[in-house]
């Protein structure tokens, strides 16, 4: 009979220890828990009501945590031990509006382009914030409510003004006249001799150069040269 009840016995006891070793290592892991830190708790009651613009103060084990939704703000408390989050109060029911400093900081990180201006206004008992600005060639006005920050319309006003590439003044100076002694070298290059007469005259609106030359046959030659290109017109025997 006794080899018959050792073994429950011995089941009996191994329970026991079992439970007891279970209830052990749950009590250090509750014990051994780290309190909440206040990133921690700012942490949870953003995801938990995806708040914004959190301020967090504490009394004793409680964080007592103010956020910004909707439809206003709140304030909750989270007690830093336990984790437990209670007593919601809705503190107003008008969020604050957010600051033009803030609406410059959403429009950067929607990267939206260089802010000109930036001016709020009243439509229908709500305000918005109106904000003018340029990217590449492009201007566009954004508008944003004021207490959450959320773009609700754009539009493109034009397209930003080319400046027209600078007219570049005439530069180029009128034709210059050959020189008289220009006009006396070309000449000789046609009649060999010596010059007796330059004279300039227009001519069918052109000007030109009349020199006259004795060759060294004695013979009189004028020689019609164009002023301004050195062309020799023609060759004129005065015999």
């Amino acid at each position: 009979m006794k080899k018959g009840t050792l073994p429950k016995s011995l089941i009996a006891v191994a329970g026991i220890i079992i439970a007891t070793f279970v209830i052990w290592q749950l009590t250090k892991t509750f014990t051994s828990a780290e309190p909440l830190t206040e990133k921690d708790a700012i942490d949870l009651v953003e995801k938990m009501y995806s708040g914004e613009n959190t301020e967090v103060s504490r009394e004793g084990d409680i964080y007592k945590i103010k956020f910004e939704i909707e439809s206003g703000i709140y304030e909750i408390d989270v007690n830093l031990k336990s984790g437990d989050v209670t007593n919601l109060t809705q503190i107003s029911h008008e969020p604050r509006e957010k600051t033009e400093a803030e609406i410059r900081d959403i429009l950067a990180k929607e990267k939206a382009g260089k802010i000109k201006t930036i001016e709020k206004k009243n439509e229908q008992d709500k305000a918005y914030y109106y904000a003018t600005v340029t990217k590449d060639k492009t201007e566009a006005t954004y508008k944003l409510e004021t207490t959450t920050g959320k773009i609700v319309d754009v539009v493109v006003n034009k397209q930003q003004q080319q400046t027209p590439p600078e007219t570049k003044p005439n530069t180029q100076e009128p034709a210059q006249r050959i020189s008289e002694q220009q006009a006396i070298e070309l000449a000789l290059k046609q009649v060999n001799g010596a010059v007796d007469d330059v004279e300039l005259e227009e001519e069918a609106g052109q000007l030109y150069y009349f020199i006259e030359i004795e060759d060294v046959g004695e013979e009189e030659f004028t020689v019609q040269v164009h002023a301004i290109s050195g062309e020799v017109k023609a060759i004129i025997s005065e015999d």
